[in-house]
């Protein structure tokens, strides 16, 4: 059953919630997902001929202040505190990266990466795959819905790297890779994340990196299958009765053909 997103009652219980994480930068907002720059798909950002290496792909979303008066004043003021910190910790004029403004107000970058480090190889070659103790290849990444036109990128970095599911859940569901962008499109969303930072030259940057992000209210747009692990219903009576009917004519159908 879908359940129905109440802004109000939601701002009331996060206004009344004490974080006692150790973690100083990890944090939670909640924004309306944008459709700028949305690459949340199983090759993030990376596209064929890129510059950039298939196993630096990252996924990347965007959110703005929500319609909602109650949750875009939670937005705004989480926004101000992220530009605090920004100026508190930086050590320069310029930040990047987690902040973006432009004529539709600011708006915050998230991005993580699709493929992490192995802590051991797995071997490239079907004979030293089968000695003893030899790393194994994971399921998710064997199984990555990764584009056609980037097989061949995917195959060579599927030994040393692995698969890293985009963090988005629906109804406590982990959605399918190659729908997560679709269904993220236009969402309320509340995001967990934590933040890191560094600097380069005079420039400092900060990443704003997704540990979950849940889908608090869907957008327009639908796509069955939306889960990576549905859970199957079972067959109400009026479905068994049809099944069994349906056996039945092909039973008779059959006793008539043999008999003919």
């Amino acid at each position: 059953m879908t359940q129905h997103f109440d802004p109000h009652s939601y701002h009331i219980k996060q206004s009344n919630v004490v974080n006692e994480d150790e973690e100083p930068f990890l944090t939670t907002i909640v924004g309306c997902t944008s459709t700028y720059h949305l690459r949340c798909g199983p090759a993030g950002n990376h596209f064929s001929g890129g510059m950039s290496p298939l196993e630096k792909a990252k996924f990347q979303f965007h959110i703005c202040r929500p319609v909602n008066a109650e949750l875009g004043t939670d937005f705004t003021a989480a926004v101000n505190n992220l530009e605090t910190l920004q100026n508190q910790v930086g050590k320069t004029k310029e930040y990047k990266n987690m902040i973006v403004e432009d004529v539709t107000g600011k708006m915050i970058c998230f991005t993580s990466n699709v493929f992490t480090t192995r802590d051991e190889t797995v071997p490239d070659s079907p004979h030293r795959q089968n000695t003893q103790n030899a790393s194994k290849m994971d399921e998710e990444t064997r199984d990555w819905p990764i584009p056609d036109e980037l097989l061949k990128e995917f195959d060579i970095l599927k030994y040393k790297f692995k698969a890293h599911p985009f963090p988005l859940y629906h109804e406590n569901h982990l959605v399918q890779p190659v729908h997560a962008n679709e269904i993220i499109n236009s969402t309320m969303v509340e995001v967990q994340f934590h933040i890191q930072h560094w600097q380069i030259k005079d420039i400092g940057s900060f990443q704003a990196t997704p540990e979950k992000v849940t889908i608090l209210k869907l957008g327009l747009i639908r796509v069955l299958s939306n889960y990576k692990c549905p859970i199957e219903e079972e067959d109400n009576a009026e479905q068994l009765e049809l099944k069994r009917m349906h056996l039945n004519d092909k039973a008779s159908t059959s006793k008539v053909v043999s008999e003919t």
